[in-house]
């Protein structure tokens, strides 16, 4: 596929000429007015997303496929030997699987924090370096100590990724783009299902090599693979739209109009109190509730899903191939609702949808005698979690201003997300085998509160959307009284002078407030 064609986004002529200014530094706000207007096209708009989609989406799409792979190959790896030559119970299997999620858990925030600190082109990949070698690591343990051990290492280096993409993606993409490629780098999690069942059914057959068994070779060449997608990274990954070099000058300038007029010229800085506002948001409370309905069912999915198939009266290997089908059509069904989500401009409905259809999907393999729908209970179900987790994490990043409040916020969220995993490590015990009733019971019940909190999540944004409304129309009506008032006349150019001089930041911002609508 060929480049792009550089935009040729020209400025609007100067109305006159502003004053210069005295000092020598200048604000983010007042370097936004000493910028040119740029008129862009819908053309042009689309043209330069698309740079964005072909130069940086597939790097961080392949960081988050390496990071699913890695941490669901034990799923892959425990029907292939791993809990018979370490002498587990299915209690320390399900003790080592969560361990990933508790360390998750408390590094989470922190690590997104350090993100705003960092560069995100350093920090990334260095965090993906690092689980490439834990993951190269669990291949050599030898007991159930060491096991836990990599396994909460594992949790600790891979815990800034997620949020940190998801943060990352914000500073590329306007809000009502965002979702489309969002589904785009969640389905990483799909294909790392499908393609982990059809990698583990080839590493296994490895058994032997090097006087290692057949589960350690899945995690020693999935671990070095993914060393080398970080090592890439390096140097794939730019910071933010000024620092692209496949940008010209003029696209740089291009976007960031276009993103300053998304983001409604947000407070770029950090402070505790923004950490702390985030918290007092009702919005990411309910957001998550939701995170951690749709993760429990998520993570148990990539977990356990070689085992249940097992379970219908598959050989082991022949399970690890049938895995691949359920994840491919999760894959269609995330990218397709994402897209169709950004299309329309809302998100609720399709969220509420997809958690229902996960229910079916558990329904299906709680309730049915018949092995084969059953089997097609796995399809529903991983098209229903997986299109949901799509959604629900940038609904939030959508709906907090200020990026040192969003990136808390969507921290905190994903962290309270992975107690999920944690709880869903230990809802699928061999004692529940073959029918897993329990399990998928548990999941079913998760879904349902996914759902009721969708619907109080749609409810309370429409009411806020309503109150700013609201306020709209009387500021409205406050300025056209203003109108209706006798003014002095004023020199040309001293609006200028004066945003220059210290209204700048006050005015874009109440500006900015002004057009903000949380997407509903």
């Amino acid at each position: 596929m060929s480049a792009p064609p550089a935009l040729e986004v020209k400025p609007s002529p100067p109305r006159g000429e502003s004053p210069k200014l005295k000092s020598k530094s200048k604000s983010k706000e007042e370097e936004h007015i000493g910028r040119p207007a740029f008129a862009i096209s819908a053309g042009d708009r689309t043209r330069l997303l698309r740079k964005v989609d072909l130069n940086v989406l597939p790097i961080v799409t392949l960081m988050y496929l390496m990071s699913f792979l890695d941490r669901g190959n034990i799923g892959n790896a425990k029907i292939a030997g791993l809990p018979e030559d370490l002498g587990l119970s299915s209690k320390q299997y399900s003790i080592a699987a969560s361990m990933m999620y508790v360390s998750y858990v408390t590094c989470e925030i922190p690590s997104n924090l350090l993100l705003k600190k960092l560069t995100p082109s350093k920090w990334l990949p260095t965090i993906c370096l690092l689980w490439g070698i834990v993951t190269v690591t669990t291949g050599l343990v030898h007991n159930y100590p060491s096991l836990v051990a990599v396994r909460l290492l594992l949790g600790f280096v891979e815990s800034g990724l997620f949020p940190g993409m998801a943060f990352y993606l914000t500073l590329w993409y306007p809000r009502h783009s965002l979702f489309f490629r969002f589904g785009l780098f969640f389905s990483a999690a799909t294909l790392a299902g499908a393609f982990g069942g059809l990698l583990a059914r080839g590493l296994v057959a490895l058994g032997g090599q090097a006087g290692l068994a057949g589960w350690r070779w899945i995690f020693i060449i999935e671990g070095l693979l993914t060393c080398t997608v970080a090592l890439a990274a390096y140097f794939l990954l730019p910071n933010s739209p000024n620092h692209a070099r496949f940008f010209t000058e003029f696209e740089k300038d291009a976007l960031t109009s276009v993103l300053e007029e998304d983001s409604a010229m947000e407070d770029h800085s950090f402070s505790w109190s923004e950490v702390r506002a985030a918290f007092l948001m009702p919005q990411v409370w309910i957001s998550a509730v939701l995170c951690i309905s749709i993760a429990l069912p998520t993570f148990s999915f990539a977990l356990f899903i070689p085992s249940i198939i097992s379970q219908l009266g598959f050989k082991d290997s022949t399970a690890q191939l049938l895995t691949v089908p359920p994840y491919a059509l999760g894959f269609v069904c995330t990218v397709g609702i994402a897209a169709l989500s950004d299309w329309m401009k809302h998100r609720a409905a399709f969220l509420l949808g997809t958690c229902l259809v996960g229910m079916a999907g558990y329904i299906l393999l709680m309730c049915a005698e018949n092995s084969n729908v059953r089997y097609g209970g796995t399809f529903l179900a991983a098209s229903g979690v997986f299109a949901g987790s799509a959604l629900n994490i940038p609904w939030l990043s959508n709906n907090v201003r200020g990026h040192a409040r969003r990136a808390s916020a969507s921290a905190f969220q994903l962290a309270v997300g992975q107690i999920g995993g944690v709880v869903g490590a230990y809802i699928y015990p061999d004692s529940s085998a073959p029918r897993y009733v329990m399990g998928h019971a548990i999941a079913t019940g998760s879904l349902g509160i996914g759902a009721l909190a969708t619907l109080a999540q749609w409810w309370y944004l429409r009411r806020a959307n309503a109150k700013l409304d609201a306020a709209e129309e009387a500021r409205k009506r406050a300025k056209e009284e203003e109108k209706d008032r006798k003014t002095p006349p004023h020199e040309p150019g001293a609006d200028v002078e004066m945003l220059h001089h210290g209204d700048a930041e006050r005015r874009l911002r109440e500006e900015a407030a002004a057009r903000f609508r949380y997407t509903i």
